[in-house]
């Protein structure tokens, strides 16, 4: 058993005199850093050969979308995306609290419709150019901005209690008024959903008791609040610009009613006119006879 150990023992130290001979040897360095060296440049090939295969084959044309220029799929064009156009909302911060005690007054509404869409004021009445905003149980409640914009006028009037306008986008301009508080000023930047002060009463609208009164207008002209809620601003121009269509419409409508009535009139005149034509030859063969019954007497 000694002499397989000794002979086990001088194997293993002729292999680890071998492999000190072979590194003290200058070229066996330099050999082993270029088989690492190998094996690092063949691992790179085959990572970069796995990417090419990955890639389009060249028969695929591949198009850069900013080179295209406002070609769409399908033959449309391009359209650009303003992300300006808010939604309009209620000038209230709860819409659950609040009921509508005021319609807009809609030329093309129906006589009821139209009836409810008139203000008493002064023995007289006027059409509703907004609507108007009341809390459930009667109490007073918070106003909102429903639009995004700049305060243009925030003071108080003797008609119309406190009373805030603001100033959007493309000649759009929303109006509060009966308000008891105000929490705005004159050139403020407001947020849409900000409070702009407390819903109170007013002398124009005493029937609505405490409530909001709220406008929006076009260039001047109002727009039904009801037809824009949920839209977007740019949809006010639009309804504002069908209203003055609808508005045309009734006029010409009304003319055209009026007509006949003036052609009766006319005819009435002309009949009349007559009339006094002939009243002056019957009284004049009266008078002629008279003086021949004379001589007869």
């Amino acid at each position: 058993m000694r002499e397989e150990e000794n002979k086990r023992s001088s194997k293993s130290e002729e292999k680890s005199m071998n492999v000190k001979s072979l590194l003290r040897k200058r070229w066996m360095l330099p050999a082993l850093y270029l088989v690492a060296a190998a094996g690092v440049l063949s691992a790179v090939f085959i990572m970069q050969g796995q990417e090419e295969s990955a890639a389009p084959q060249d028969s695929v044309e591949v198009t850069d979308p900013s080179q295209a220029g406002n070609a769409y799929p399908y033959g449309e064009d391009a359209v650009q995306v303003t992300a300006s156009s808010e939604v309009v909302k209620m000038p209230v911060v709860n819409e659950d609290d609040v009921t509508i005690v005021g319609y807009f007054y809609d030329v093309n509404g129906t006589p009821e419709e139209q009836q409810e869409a008139l203000v008493y004021y002064n023995n007289t009445y006027f059409p509703n150019k907004g609507m108007d905003f009341a809390h459930v149980d009667g109490e007073s409640f918070d106003a909102a901005a429903a639009l995004s914009g700049t305060v243009i006028k925030a003071e108080k009037d003797s008609l119309l209690g406190y009373v805030v306008e603001i100033s959007h986008e493309n000649g759009v301009v929303t109006h509060y008024h009966s308000l008891e508080t105000v929490e705005v000023e004159e050139g403020a930047t407001v947020q849409q959903g900000d409070v702009l002060g407390r819903a109170g009463r007013n002398s124009y609208n005493s029937d609505a008791g405490i409530h909001v009164h709220f406008e929006i207008r076009q260039d001047g002209v109002a727009v039904n609040p009801n037809d824009v809620f949920q839209q977007p601003i740019d949809s006010v121009k639009d309804i504002a610009e069908d209203q003055d269509k609808e508005k045309e419409k009734e006029k010409e409508k009304e003319k055209e009613e009026e007509k006949p009535a003036e052609d009766e009139e006319k005819e009435e005149d002309g009949a009349a006119d007559e009339e006094e034509e002939v009243a002056p030859e019957d009284h004049n063969d009266e008078d002629e006879d008279q003086p021949e019954q004379n001589e007869l007497g």
